[in-house]
């Protein structure tokens, strides 16, 4: 929006904007329309404790080939970029490899794998070219991976030493401040009414201001008419069911509607996704789909603190290097709501079902 959008807008909502106040909104425009705000807006009443890091606001309706090929160069820049801040070393492109035995190391595109007597044969692509690459074993290599290979040169093929995944950095938890609670899996389409308002009457009782809800929600105009009933001075954020998608539209001021996937920082770094496991992280790539987007927004560019996602009928807590990966289950099977303080990192699984 422009300045002059943003001030029409914010008028239609009763909203009078000082100078001072504007040039905060233009930042992020959206997400200040939905919180409440006082009647003269200024500059101290705009203190977000929250930001939006990544968010899908678009998806394209037709695709052509410059589509195509434009965001498989963006998933490749932006992964060649993170391997090669992560594993630096002399990375040599495709077109310049000779036959002189020496040791390389390569970044490409898995674009093919094949069996041949008993070995396996990677096609690897970069933007000069592409090259086989011959291995005893491929790990968890799967088609349209970036990865480094460490090779010895031969010519018209490679013979692969290792396969270098880019991975999150060993580190010490981050920590910041408050609590937050994430329930997945809602299905308030179908699921007992009884059960969905057991859990909202609890927690509007907590002394919890976050709600992250992820995987399938169901009835979004449902979880609305709940979030507006029980969660009276509290932030809820919520993605869609469709992976990838952009934000599902709520009249709600309580509600931030991201996309899917989508990222905020909140003093702590949190993922909200579609599925997650520990391969997601050592990959720095999320759940790969037949999507085309405007440039691949599912390269895990930062490193999360907290990755958040659903479709899991158990509620599940695992750590990988520092992150810690949630599902609070289903509410049509086992519904545990992890409560996370993010000043200590310790969590909870309640039972309110």
């Amino acid at each position: 929006m422009n300045k002059e959008q943003i001030i029409s807008e914010f008028f239609k909502k009763g909203n009078l904007l000082t100078v001072d106040a504007i040039p905060i909104i233009e930042k992020d425009p959206e997400a200040f329309l939905k919180m409440k705000l006082p009647t003269i807006v200024k500059a101290n009443d705009l203190k977000q404790e929250w930001k939006i890091l990544r968010n899908i606001t678009s998806k394209k309706t037709e695709i052509t080939k410059e589509d195509f090929v434009k965001f498989y160069n963006s998933k490749y820049e932006k992964m060649r970029n993170i391997i090669v801040q992560r594993v630096p070393k002399d990375y040599v492109s495709i077109n310049k490899l000779d036959s002189t035995r020496s040791e390389v190391h390569v970044i490409g595109i898995v674009k093919d794998i094949r069996e041949k007597d008993s070995k396996k044969i990677i096609e690897l692509e970069d933007t000069t070219g592409s090259i086989p690459i011959i291995f005893d074993d491929v790990e968890d290599a799967e088609l349209d991976d970036v990865i480094a290979v460490r090779a010895i040169a031969g010519g018209k093929v490679l013979f692969g030493k290792q396969i270098i995944y880019p991975d999150i950095p060993l580190r010490q938890p981050t920590v910041g401040s408050g609590k937050g609670c994430f329930v997945s899996d809602l299905h308030l389409d179908v699921a007992s009414v009884k059960d969905v308002e057991k859990f909202f009457e609890w927690f509007s009782k907590q002394s919890i201001p976050y709600l992250f809800v992820a995987g399938v929600t169901g009835n979004m105009a449902a979880l609305e008419k709940y979030v507006d009933r029980y969660c009276y001075m509290k932030t809820v954020f919520v993605i869609p069911d469709d992976y990838p998608s952009i934000p599902v539209n709520f009249k709600s001021s309580k509600i931030i509607s991201l996309g899917n996937p989508a990222m905020i920082d909140i003093g702590v770094k949190i993922l909200l996704t579609h599925k997650a496991d520990k391969t997601m992280l050592k990959k720095r790539y999320l759940q790969k789909t037949k999507t085309i987007l405007e440039e691949d927004y599912l390269v895990m560019e930062d490193v999360p603190d907290i990755v958040h996602s659903g479709r899991s009928n158990d509620a599940s807590v695992v750590n990988y290097k520092s992150v810690t990966m949630v599902s609070s289950g289903s509410m049509l099977a086992d519904f545990r709501p992890i409560v996370i303080d993010f000043a200590t990192r310790d969590i909870v699984k309640e039972k309110v079902k």
